[in-house]
Order: C-alpha cells, then sequence, then structure tokens
C-alpha cells in the first residue's frame, strides 16, 4: 500500500490538532467515542487525496486509528499475527490467550473491502480460532449482517466510534491473571 505513510500522516495530524491530552482526558471520562468520530471525521475528506475514499483506505485509516487508541488506553493488545494458518490484524489481549481461552479474548479484523463475500469468508476463518461469535468484532465499511459483532464505518451509522469503550467493557469482565495497567 503506497499512500499508508500518507493515510498515517492525516491520522498523526488530525491526533496532533486534538491534542493527545485531550484524548487521555476525553477517554478517561468515557469520551473515546467522541475521540474516535471526531479524528475520523477529520480525515475522511482527506482520503480522496492519498488514494480515493474507498474502503481499502478507510479500513486502513480505522485500523491506524484503532492501533494508536489501544497503545493511548494502554490496552493490552497483539497485532498483525498469526495464529495456525489464520492472518489476526488484532488480538485482546493476544493470541496465546486466544488459544487457551477464547472466552476471554477478542478479535478485530479490519475488511478492507466491500465485497460481502469475502468478508462472510474472512469470518468463517476466524471463527475457527475463536469460536464464540461475539468475540470476532470486525470492522466494516457498511453495516452487514454477519455471526460477528460489526463496527460500521459508514457516516450515518458510525458504530466504529464504540469499538475503545467496548473493549473496555469486554474487558473490565474479565479476570485475566496478567496485570490490568489501563491509562484509563
Amino acid at each position: 500500500m503506497k499512500y499508508l505513510l500518507e493515510i498515517t500522516d492525516l491520522l498523526y495530524q488530525a491526533i496532533s490538532d486534538y491534542q493527545e491530552k485531550r484524548i487521555l482526558s476525553d477517554i478517561a471520562q468515557g469520551g473515546s467515542s467522541d475521540v474516535i468520530r471526531t479524528i475520523f471525521s477529520h480525515c475522511v475528506p482527506n482520503l480522496d487525496k492519498v488514494g480515493g475514499n474507498t474502503p481499502e483506505t478507510r479500513g486502513t485509516l480505522a485500523e491506524g486509528l484503532t492501533h494508536y487508541m489501544l497503545t493511548v488506553a494502554l490496552i493490552s493488545s497483539q497485532r498483525k499475527t498469526t495464529l495456525g494458518t489464520t492472518d489476526i490484524d488484532i488480538a485482546i489481549p493476544d493470541a496465546r490467550t486466544l488459544s487457551s481461552s477464547p472466552e476471554d479474548a477478542v478479535i478485530i479484523c479490519f475488511s478492507k473491502t466491500d465485497q460481502i463475500q469475502t468478508i462472510m469468508e474472512q469470518v468463517d476463518k476466524l471463527k475457527k480460532i475463536q469460536p464464540k461469535s461475539a468475540n470476532v468484532w470486525i470492522v466494516a465499511d457498511k453495516p452487514i449482517p454477519l455471526d460477528a459483532k460489526v463496527y460500521s464505518l459508514d457516516g450515518d451509522q458510525f458504530t466504529f466510534a464504540n469499538i475503545i469503550n467496548d473493549l473496555i467493557s469486554f474487558l473490565s469482565n474479565k479476570k485475566q491473571s496478567k496485570l490490568k495497567i489501563f491509562r484509563i
């Protein structure tokens, strides 16, 4: 992806404009949805300049923003890993927990296509390593009916804004052996 650096630049400019201290404060007060909504909507109009406003560029932007938010909130995650033959965009808290206690782990997949059949095939592969459908989270361009939790990047139904609050809620209900250190 030749435009990955340009999307990263757009994202970090929007983050800089929002200000990291304010991001931390907003997340701590349960306002991660507002942070995500504001930063994402700040970047979307500029995607045409870096490769078009397509499902792939919006998915790439959403993935970068999620990585940033996980880091800022100090939410344990493993990124770009493989379990067996299945590629995983993000495993929360990690692939080892996913293998040993799938009920305590979430997989997040950033679907960078609008081809429903391709997305369904991705979900089927992920469900082989995460049998609990509620713990397979798909970030898709538009809301689609899947046997998984779907976060939409669509302007009218922008449910992606809730992903960090949902992760915080998910993790707060788990009794993990690891020491949980959240910045929030």
